[in-house]
């Protein structure tokens, strides 16, 4: 069957919600949310809140969702940095840190683990198409719902003007590699870090970039 696709709506916060999470894992068992949120309840919470609180490039305005017999079943976010006002999560993680309660001392040592990841994470320049935080709930995998997006998106980037889109790729998710290969991106850049490694068990990112 083939799948809807469409712009996120509002009722979309809790899908998009649980795709933040799964991105940031990759193939790995735990990702930055992970680390910044420990419990499990506090960070339902809290990405809830980041994919429906301030403006950012997870928030759910800027995701597209994939729609399986009438239920969303996955998404992915599309955006171009300038036109959100740079790509800084600093706002939605005020936000969510609000949103639990949380004292300046808690803050401080829930953001500590995300240095490493600012190492590794790829750039995102200004006048680019990206796209970010892929996603499909673990029973609607395998349908070609990322491959749909993928390309709906691309097409979207191609009509808006952009000339080069790009996503990032935890290194060793071969799934998600190999899936961004066959719409048409290609490694340009591998940013790999002791740190991350110790913390994430994968040694860092790759930026893949498409001609559009």
């Amino acid at each position: 069957m083939k799948p809807s696709l469409r712009a996120a709506r509002a009722t979309d916060v809790p899908l998009v919600a649980r795709v933040l999470e799964m991105a940031g894992r990759g193939h790995r068992p735990r990702g930055p949310w992970d680390f910044v949120f420990a419990e499990a309840d506090e960070r339902a919470r809290a990405l809830q809140r980041i994919a429906g609180g301030e403006p950012s490039w997870c928030h759910y305005a800027v995701f597209r969702v994939a729609e399986q017999g009438g239920e969303a079943a996955a998404a992915l976010c599309c955006f171009e940095p300038r036109a959100l006002g740079g790509t800084s999560l600093a706002a939605p993680l005020a936000g969510a840190f609000r949103e639990l309660g949380w004292s300046e001392a808690q803050t401080a040592r829930a953001a500590a683990p995300l240095a490493p990841f600012m190492r590794c994470f790829p750039d995102m320049p200004d006048g680019r198409f990206i796209v970010e935080n892929v996603g499909t709930l673990p029973d609607q995998r395998r349908r070609g719902l990322v491959a749909a997006l993928l390309e709906h998106v691309l097409e979207e980037g191609r009509a808006r003007g952009f000339e080069t889109a790009q996503i990032s790729c935890l290194i060793g998710n071969d799934p998600a590699f190999f899936a961004y290969e066959r719409a048409g991106f290609r490694v340009v850049e591998s940013l790999e870090h002791p740190e991350f490694e110790a913390l994430m068990g994968a040694p860092g990112y790759v930026r893949m970039t498409c001609a559009l």
